[in-house]
């Protein structure tokens, strides 16, 4: 086992500190280098808070975890590598190699308890590997506390990697801690100190030109290394249907142990961001960092974000390129509170040019509940936010006077646990230009968990802009900044051309159907008399449910055989009128 005695604590300077806490491969060579990873450095239920100081690095060989247990998991891993229960194993010196819970079978426990059935076995850390390709902030729950030794948690893939490695007979050795000092030519970045573009998915509608769209760049660099470098530049780069956008700072020297503010604007700086036209599509912001020689952890010296100009969305989640919806990596719920409301913020001086529909979100249920998802009520709002702020400086930042303008409701109707559905409002809304609004889904259930987005840090743009973009609302209060920066509520904003709206969907100047949502039964109720009309009902994939004729003006329409769900309701008049109405199936 190797115990690293660099330096005895993190580098103070006169206002702040810095430590690069990674994971990296050493050997084979042919998967050497640094992997993304989260640790229990992201919260303090673990015996080991973090791994910030140096002493706590390790360096030493993978070996699998073996607690016995028979059976292959979901994902094909066997479940004895869950390492659940005591293991059979002598992982003495070693790191351990352990997987998460698959998500379906009976073999479950918390986190905490792996890492502690590893540390009784003798390993000096581990490295758990995620069942899906993202990372997460992983909780010590049940065992954690007890606890002593550090552990990365990774991707499905970047595991899949090192396991090809031991499964072939190679010796993997793993580094994982604080490596400043470890090496002499080392810089680096990361995502809580860089410029991610403001907003992951916008409408082309509001981003026509380079006046319209557009943001700040920049990064902080580290020299973790034990060597002064004189030569350091930051290169960012924008690539998508728009064509490349490039720019590169000043060169720089930088000292061991200090930092470089490289910013819009800043004493070092770069150019904002903005391009001439932006065809719709999926761009990518990269920064690259370089000292003009080989940098011996490179790992650290890129960072891509991407972002999507879209022709109907808006969110601050990433847009999965395959389905072109939000993404959702990680679930979350507020401890100790019965309802949880969460929020995206939206507000742009052309909104005007959008009308919002519904929006998308994603759910599960507690893996030991015993809830299913089938019938579950969820409320979705549509709020002007018309308190008057600045900023989230600004004392008077509040939500006393949220002005609810559309609302719906979704039902689901199957377990469709983590799926991405989609939800209606109530009525489609026309944006005002420079109003804030909030778009929201909230549950009553303290057993679902709604799905949230952890692959962008958004925490030095929001010091930049001072925009609270996700809050969330719970029984103990209201939280203008949600659970945090990096993890995103997983909703986009459904939009369209605001010209495309008729009359009678802004004013349903035909009438009205109640109530809303239905049981057994829908009114449909019309202001006057328009003749006979043929009246359709839809599901939201426009598959036709229902239809009758309507003669009267008050009509009541037997719904109790429609599944849990939302429908369109059209009639089609005999002057060749056409009208629609939104409704929830309870």
């Amino acid at each position: 086992m190797k115990k690293f005695t660099i330096i005895l604590m993190c580098l103070i300077g006169a206002h702040s500190a810095f430590c690069q806490v990674s994971f990296s491969v050493i050997e084979p060579a042919s998967i050497a280098g640094g992997y993304n990873f989260t640790s229990n450095g992201d919260g303090a239920d673990w015996g080991l808070v973090n791994l910030d100081n140096p002493l706590d690095a390790i360096e030493d060989t993978v070996m699998l975890v073996d607690d016995g247990t028979p059976g292959i998991n979901a994902q094909g891993i066997p479940l004895a590598n869950e390492g659940c229960g005591p293991l059979v194993n002598d992982l003495t010196g070693k790191i351990a190699f352990v997987y998460r819970y698959d998500g379906v079978s009976a073999n479950v426990c918390w986190y905490g308890t792996k890492v502690l059935m590893a540390e009784q076995a003798g390993a000096i850390g581990v490295i758990m590997v995620n069942r899906e390709d993202a990372l997460i902030d992983v909780p010590g729950t049940t065992d954690g506390p007890l606890t002593s030794i550090p552990f990365a948690f990774i991707s499905k893939s970047d595991g899949a990697v090192i396991r090809a490695k031991l499964d072939a007979g190679e010796d993997v050795i793993a580094f994982l801690g604080n490596k400043l000092g470890l090496y002499a030519n080392d810089v680096g970045i990361t995502a809580q100190s860089t410029v991610s573009p403001k907003i992951a998915a916008t409408s082309a509608l509001t981003a026509q030109n380079a006046s319209e769209f557009g943001f700040d760049v920049g990064t902080k660099v580290y020299n973790y290394g034990s060597a002064t470098q004189s030569n350091v530049t930051v290169t960012a780069t924008v690539t998508g249907p728009a064509g490349t956008w490039t720019e590169t700072s000043a060169i720089y020297s930088l000292s061991s142990g200090d930092s470089l503010d490289v910013f819009t604007g800043g004493i070092n700086t770069l150019p904002a961001y903005s391009q001439a036209t932006y065809p719709d599509g999926r761009y990518t912001l990269t920064y690259d960092i370089d000292l003009g020689i080989p940098d011996e952890s490179d790992f650290d010296n890129s960072l891509s974000y991407d972002f999507v100009i879209s022709d109907s969305l808006i969110g601050y989640c990433s847009i999965d390129p395959t389905t072109n919806l939000p993404v959702s990596n990680a679930n979350y719920s507020a401890n100790s509170s019965n309802s949880i409301e969460m929020c995206v913020a939206f507000e742009d001086p052309n909104a005007s040019r959008l009308a919002i529909e519904g929006l998308y979100f994603s759910a599960v249920t507690g893996y030991n509940s015993g809830v299913d998802l089938s019938g579950e009520e969820i409320f979705i709002s549509f709020y002007e936010w018309n308190d008057v702020f600045t900023d989230l400086n600004d004392p008077a930042l509040a939500f006393n006077s949220l002005n609810q303008i559309a609302s719906g409701f979704y039902y689901y109707p199957s377990d469709l646990q983590g799926e991405t559905v989609y939800g209606m409002l109530n009525i489609p809304v026309q944006l005002s230009d420079n109003q804030r609004y909030l778009t929201c889904v909230k549950t009553s259930n303290p057993e679902l968990f709604f799905g949230f987005d952890t692959g962008i840090e958004y925490g030095r743009s929001i010091d930049l802009t001072l925009e609270a973009i996700t809050p969330v609302f719970t029984d103990a209060g209201e939280f203008a900044l949600g659970f945090g920066s990096d993890i995103i509520p997983a909703i986009a904003m459904n939009v369209f051309d605001a010209n495309s709206l008729t009359v009678d969907e802004m004013n349903h100047e035909y009438g009205a159907v109640y109530p809303n949502p239905a049981t057994d039964e829908l009114t449909v109720s019309l202001n006057q008399d328009y003749g006979k009309a043929s009246l359709l009902i839809v599901d939201i994939t426009g598959r036709q449910v229902y239809s009758e004729e309507l003669s009267t003006n008050t009509m009541n329409v037997d719904v109790s055989e429609l599944k849990m769900g939302q429908y369109l309701l059209i009639l089609e008049f005999e002057n060749g009128a056409k009208t629609q109405f939104k409704f929830a199936k309870r």
